[in-house]
């Protein structure tokens, strides 16, 4: 059952940054268009820039959990290194445990936030009158992956096995 689980959060971790890289992509895609539009048009894309501060919601909840797990987050080690195995591993999962019920309550509040956008059917306060349930969709998708890859963290914690998993080389990437 906890291998079933590592595997579904392993997997939608994929999909969760495959998406983050289209939305960065994508916003950089609306940036350019907007300093085009600017020097060459002499106008805005107001859309532009409600789009990107929505694609990089996106991009960095979707972003987090993935990045956690390939160890490109930003982590202090000062402690952790000052302790010995048993006592970096209880240090871990007490860390662990506040995480998740730090991203569970994130994940939450963007559910509500989504929810209520749904059944309102709320509208950015633009011209655009952009649906709220989209940037609020992205936002609750990227939290709650982000819990999932947290608590995959925690049963690799507990089963001592590695917690991040190092990114594939380039040439792998190529052989594949």
């Amino acid at each position: 059952m906890l291998r079933g689980y590592l595997a579904f959060s392993d997997r939608t971790s994929r999909a969760a940054e495959t998406l983050a890289v289209l939305l960065l992509y994508g916003f950089c895609a609306l940036m350019l268009a907007e300093v085009f539009a600017r020097g060459f048009l002499s106008t805005s894309l107001a859309m532009s820039w409600e789009f990107s501060a929505f694609a990089m919601a996106g991009v960095f909840l979707l972003g987090a959990g993935p990045a956690m797990r390939h160890g490109a987050h930003v982590r202090v080690t000062l402690v952790l290194g000052a302790l010995p195995p048993k006592g970096q591993r209880v240090l871990e999962v007490a860390a662990v445990l506040g995480a998740i019920a730090s991203a569970a309550l994130l994940c939450w509040i963007f559910t509500s936030l989504f929810l209520n956008s749904w059944a309102k059917d709320l509208r950015q306060s633009s011209y655009t009158a952009t649906p709220l349930i989209w940037p609020h969709g992205l936002a609750m998708l990227g939290s709650a992956q982000f819990v999932l890859d947290l608590v995959a963290r925690l049963i690799r914690t507990l089963l001592n096995e590695p917690s991040e998993q190092p990114l594939p080389k380039v040439q792998e990437l190529h052989d594949a």
